[in-house]
């Protein structure tokens, strides 16, 4: 693989990447408000809309495992453009067609599919290419910046979304997000992006994706950290299902305090990603930072299960996102480090396969729950099994060894 100058961290590559993503990002939850807003304005049915919701996870799941293998096998530079035009060309005829009263449900669910799809590809992309263009030593920071954009780039997209909606409605807001895309690609477009080398030009998708499972099933720390990666989702999908009709049925909550407990949520991302981002955690801590930030995961939700007081909520809301932003960084760079670059993309796209798979199922198992049992008690059960689940994991020598970055 060519190799290009990486001992900065802000590099062009870097920033150019960091541009495309904040204006993509910011879109797409203007985006996500504004189709919200326009389905239940067509239709009255939050059924509806929910089921819109399930139809655009679906490509992640069916897709995910053959775009990370197509990823490994092309021009990765060339992928990140397309999706970003197809979505910019597909938002931008949606928009039209809705500024024209012509567009409808039909149109609206194909517009969703196209951006899950063209999401199944760009994601992967990313996570493949950010270890090739800065440092190694300095990955847990580039992660963390990129996740910082994200992460303020959502608290912004929707405080900002929700009064743009109402000022200019739904179609000028999808205009909106096809022009983000379209600036994204552009940015894109001045990267310079190493190739992999491929060593057979043959494609088969069939035993890249074999060759991908059995890379990771032959790596017991890979191996439990996808299992651990899978569950957190399955219980967070569980979690974000009945914390909003809990906040609903507490006279001492109630919606409008749901609200503040979200964003203040997000505050702790955001602190938690800028910390990582300007400092480095020693690799032979970050083993022990990992365990720690699942375990006071485990805590603060378990607390929240406990009261009904907003005050400590919002307390242990804070620590709980400032902990999932250490623990998210971490895992994602030392996957990338570990992982090699041929199977980068095959690595991720599973990860989001198998996550995706969970949480959908999460969200039904909570929802049937939560009609016989308590929804605190449910919570409560599903961080003390997250509890026991990390602190087993302490005690494997594998993943400390993916965490500190020693070997596969």
């Amino acid at each position: 693989m060519k190799t290009i100058n990486k001992e900065p961290l802000w590099n062009k590559n870097f920033i150019l990447l960091l541009q495309g993503q904040l204006f993509s990002i910011f879109g797409d939850n203007i985006y996500d408000i504004a189709l919200r807003v326009w389905i239940l304005s067509k239709t009255g049915s939050t059924a509806i809309m929910g089921l819109f919701m399930a139809i655009s996870v679906v490509p992640r799941i069916v897709i995910s495992p053959f775009a990370g293998t197509f990823i490994d096998r092309h021009n990765r530079k060339i992928i990140l453009i397309s999706c970003d035009m197809i979505c910019a060309m597909t938002l931008l005829f949606t928009g039209i067609l809705a500024k024209l009263d012509l567009l409808q449900l039909w149109m609206v669910v194909s517009t969703g599919i196209i951006v899950g799809i063209c999401g199944c590809f760009f994601n992967p992309t990313i996570n493949s290419i950010l270890p090739d263009i800065v440092p190694k030593s300095k990955l847990l920071k580039a992660n963390s910046v990129v996740s910082l954009i994200s992460t303020s780039d959502g608290m912004m997209g929707n405080a900002f979304g929700g009064f743009l909606v109402q000022i200019v409605g739904a179609p000028i807001s999808f205009l909106l997000n096809g022009f983000s895309f379209l600036i994204s690609a552009v940015s894109e477009m001045f990267m310079m992006v190493p190739k992999i080398e491929i060593k057979s030009k043959k494609v088969n998708f069939f035993q890249d994706l074999k060759d991908g499972l059995l890379f990771i099933s032959k790596s017991k720390g890979l191996r439990y950290i996808y299992i651990l990666t899978c569950f957190c989702n399955f219980v967070a999908s569980m979690s974000m299902t009945l914390t909003l009709p809990l906040f609903k049925e507490n006279i001492n909550l109630g919606l409008g305090l749901y609200g503040v407990s979200m964003a203040i949520n997000g505050a702790g991302m955001f602190l938690g990603f800028s910390l990582l981002s300007a400092i480095d955690i020693k690799i032979e801590k970050r083993f022990k930072f990992f365990i720690l930030s699942g375990v006071i995961i485990s805590l603060t939700m378990i607390f929240y299960s406990l009261t009904t007081n907003f005050y400590l909520i919002s307390v242990l809301f804070f620590i709980n996102g400032f902990c999932l932003a250490v623990n998210n960084s971490l895992t994602q760079s030392s996957i990338q480090v570990t992982v090699p670059d041929n199977m980068r993309s095959k690595a991720f796209a599973f990860q989001r396969t198998l996550s995706s798979a969970l949480m959908p199922a999460g969200m039904v198992i909570a929802g049937l729950l939560a009609e016989i049992v308590k929804i605190n008690l449910i919570i409560l059960v599903d961080y003390i099994i997250f509890f026991i689940l990390f602190l087993y994991t302490s005690r494997l020598l594998s993943v400390k060894n993916i965490m500190n970055i020693n070997k596969v």
